[in-house]
């Protein structure tokens, strides 16, 4: 799922598209762990609402201070269990939302794309790019400016630099030759995923950077954070057992529900901090992925599937996990790739706190549950291992002190001043929400940065 392809992991990703909220940036002020980011909501706010403007956000205007509304297309209308589970739920617990997926899928035409044709394949990329993907519509846009050249079946190995420090170009081996060869450019920015850009930075040590290339704080390869996913559960609802489907299974991705956190908004825990949130949904897809868990063959197992269909419901958890120190990456001294270049090695663990949250993802599932009368078919209580997300962040995280973080504000290396990284790598925590999002948002910001100051004349 850590695709090596134009198009990176967004030709698959589950589109789900959160704004980050005032307080994930400013985490440290509210409970004392970890450092700020040093930008804010209100820094990063205009460039969250021009990415939706490009790329298409649906879903609905909600209100919610810690889960900040995007600029919204339509949303796509609830299923008859989400519905039945949102009323039990609200009605159980008033600190608790259910709200809508928000997705990066066109439900309406936006910027020349149709709308999205509820045809359900969102994981197999959109023929119309009605779901967002790089490849569908960011680099379509970069082509029609006829400044773009896209180099295919380039390994990126490592950035090399001149004589005088500045980043010159990027070392990488053709896949079909296995030749290397170099990219050059007055301005170096990685944005291949926070690992790969990570073991970039990493395996681009020589005599002058003995630890890897921006690394002078030695935080690089540090800190790294994602979202611990300790549980999941479904269920059926059971007044709509037996009821025909509506064809739930041609939604696009990212849409069904998501319960916000509200740990530590409104109610607290004294064994943990910082929170999670639940995404999930209601009624079948294609395959009806339930079906494994009910028992029987034959005829009488089919009726049972059938029964279900339209009245299943389930989520997944998605807890914050804290940026340590002492979980970090480095490059393998013995492992290589098929081209010869240096793997990660990952020295990564659940804290006490990932694991205190982690039990009481569980126990709060299981209650919204039982209380909206949802008949269990299954559970895991266990939690799934680092690296599962897929959302994994912080490891060239951003700061104001170029002797604790590896970017500026901006994207920007405090080292190599001609050097950015764009992806999750700069972020300095990781919250409950999912990355991409924001991820597109710090690139266009430093995308801006970038282009005033090659205006300046900053970049020879």
């Amino acid at each position: 799922v850590r695709a090596r392809a134009v198009g990176g992991k967004t030709l698959h990703w589950g589109l789900v598209s959160l704004r980050f909220s005032a307080r994930d940036f400013q985490a440290a002020s509210h409970d004392g762990y970890g450092e700020n980011w040093p930008v804010t909501y209100d820094d990063v706010e205009p460039y969250y609402t021009r990415v939706e403007e490009m790329i298409g956000v649906c879903g609905h205007t909600d209100h919610l201070e810690n889960n900040p509304d995007s600029h919204f297309l339509k949303p796509v209308p609830f299923t008859c269990p989400e519905s039945e589970f949102k009323g039990a739920v609200e009605k159980q617990f008033p600190d608790r939302h259910v709200i809508h997926g928000r997705s990066a899928t066109a439900t309406e035409p936006i910027n020349g794309r149709a709308p999205c044709h509820y045809c359900g394949h969102c994981n197999r990329v959109c023929n119309v790019a009605a779901s967002f993907s790089s490849a569908g519509v960011l680099l379509p846009m970069a082509e029609k400016t006829g400044n773009l050249t896209l180099q295919t079946n380039a390994v990126a190995w490592k950035v090399l630099t001149d004589q005088e420090g500045k980043a010159k170009s990027v070392l990488y081996i053709d896949r079909l030759t296995r030749q290397p060869r170099e990219a050059m450019g007055k301005v170096i920015v990685l944005g291949a995923g926070c690992l790969e850009s990570t073991r970039i930075l990493l395996n681009s040590k020589d005599s002058e950077h003995p630890d890897g290339l921006a690394n002078f704080s030695g935080a690089l390869g540090h800190y790294f954070c994602e979202q611990i996913m300790a549980g999941d559960i479904t269920g059926v609802v059971p007044k709509l057992r037996g009821r025909r489907s509506f064809a739930d299974d041609a939604r696009p991705n990212g849409t069904g529900i998501y319960i916000p956190r509200f740990r530590h908004l409104t109610t607290k825990s004294p064994n943990f901090i910082r929170g999670y949130g639940f995404e999930g949904g209601g009624g079948s897809e294609e395959f009806p992925g339930f079906a494994r868990k009910i028992p029987g063959f034959g005829a009488k197992f089919k009726e049972d599937v059938k029964k279900n269909y339209a009245a299943v419901v389930g989520v997944g958890s998605f807890g914050e996990v804290l940026a340590r120190k002492e979980n970090y990456v480095e490059p393998d001294p013995v492992v290589k790739d098929a081209w010869g270049i240096p793997v990660l090695r990952f020295h990564i663990e659940w804290g006490p706190n990932e694991l205190a949250m982690a039990k009481d993802m569980v126990e709060t599932q299981r209650q919204m549950f039982h209380a909206a009368g949802v008949e269990v078919l299954s559970e895991r209580t266990t939690s799934l291992p680092p690296g599962f997300s897929i959302h994994e962040a912080g490891t060239a995280r951003m700061g104001d002190d170029p002797k604790k973080s590896v970017l500026n504000k901006f994207n920007q290396s405090h080292d190599v001043k001609n050097l950015f990284v764009v992806d999750a790598a700069s972020f300095v925590s990781s919250t409950e929400k999912n990355p991409t999002l924001t991820i597109l948002t710090l690139s266009m910001r430093a995308a801006d940065f970038i282009a005033d100051e090659m205006r300046r004349g900053t970049f020879r």
